[in-house]
């Protein structure tokens, strides 16, 4: 690989070697200079670069770095949420992949609510728009759609039964071979119909339906993200108009004129034969539904498509 700079480097490594020798026990890295007096050839710990003397330093904690507008949330301290971990806040910005998670929140500075953090982590600051707030002592009934956790992560699902003193749900947003949860001790969101904080809704862009989760509704702009990811405040320049903070396909945050969002219904019921549009990929598909394996699950064939796929509650509704 050296090529015709190996006699170079030969000859480097001999002067020095050679500057080594004549230097006896003496500990010195100067080299020693040639016969004519001029100074000898570099130490070869010259051609290392330095280690840099200070590693970067983190990203400061965001506690909106989408720059949403200002929105304020009434809510007790000790309250459990849904929300997202402090590393993801740190570097979100739009199209990031942003998961909920199940926490609890400590209280308030200003307007920005306090997580205790994770694992026994420190505590971080959220902006109330990226925060669901998790109703107290709600005691689902058997066939509510709800939000609830899995592994600490919110998700949609249908109350099966009471077993004893825990809850069997089956999860409507996960894969169909995914088992039944038994839960005991975690909090719930009862889901009503519309465009609510965790419900599914239908957003048309650029020619297709997409598939998006909704977190929180604001009014009018938001501040861009300048060159770092950090929010820059802006003034409005929609005109009041309703928009959503939304988390589309793999989660990637995005945000959506109202106007574009058609709710999809919490339960469904439909027909064998019916003409519906499921989720898939993370758009909204025309199929046909084949039948109801249990309640809240279906099984679909999609157009142009091979073997049959099953959808649950809030993947499915009536096409447009």
């Amino acid at each position: 690989m050296l090529g015709p700079y190996r006699p170079l480097v030969r000859g480097l490594f001999a002067a020095a070697l050679l500057a080594a020798c004549s230097s006896g026990s003496s500990t010195t890295t100067e080299a020693a200079p040639s016969a004519s007096g001029s100074p000898g050839p570099p130490p070869l710990g010259s051609f290392i670069a330095p280690s840099p003397t200070q590693p970067p330093q983190p990203k400061s904690p965001q506690p909106n770095p989408l720059g949403l507008p200002p929105r304020k949330i009434k809510l007790d301290p000790g309250r459990r949420v849904f929300t997202f971990s402090e590393p993801m806040l740190t570097n979100a910005r739009i199209g990031s992949t942003l998961v909920l998670y199940a926490a609890t929140a400590i209280g308030f500075d200003g307007d920005d609510l306090v997580i205790e953090g994770q694992s026994g982590g420190p505590s971080y600051k959220v902006h109330p728009g990226y925060v669901i707030p998790v109703p107290d002592n709600v005691k689902p009934k058997l066939n509510d759609a709800v939000l609830t956790e899995w592994n600490g992560v919110m998700k949609h699902a249908v109350v099966r039964r009471y077993v004893k003193d825990r809850i069997a749900v089956r999860y409507t947003d996960m894969e169909a071979r995914a088992p039944e949860g038994l839960l005991k001790g975690v909090r719930w969101v009862k889901q009503v119909n519309g465009l609510e904080p965790g419900n599914y809704a239908a957003h048309r862009q650029e020619g297709e339906v997409r598939h998006v989760l909704l977190v929180s509704p604001f009014e009018g702009g938001f501040g861009a993200q300048d060159a770092g990811g950090d929010p820059k405040p802006r003034a409005s320049t929609a005109g009041g108009m309703k928009r959503w903070f939304c988390l589309g396909f793999g989660g990637a945050a995005l945000i959506a004129d109202e106007a574009d969002l058609q709710p999809i219904p919490i339960k469904w019921k439909g027909k064998p034969g019916a003409v519906v549009w499921a989720e898939w990929a993370g758009t909204m598909r025309r199929a046909v539904m084949q039948s109801e394996t249990e309640p809240g699950i279906f099984t679909v064939k999609f157009e142009r498509a091979g073997k049959p796929e099953v959808v649950g509650y809030g993947l499915i509704m009536d096409p447009l």
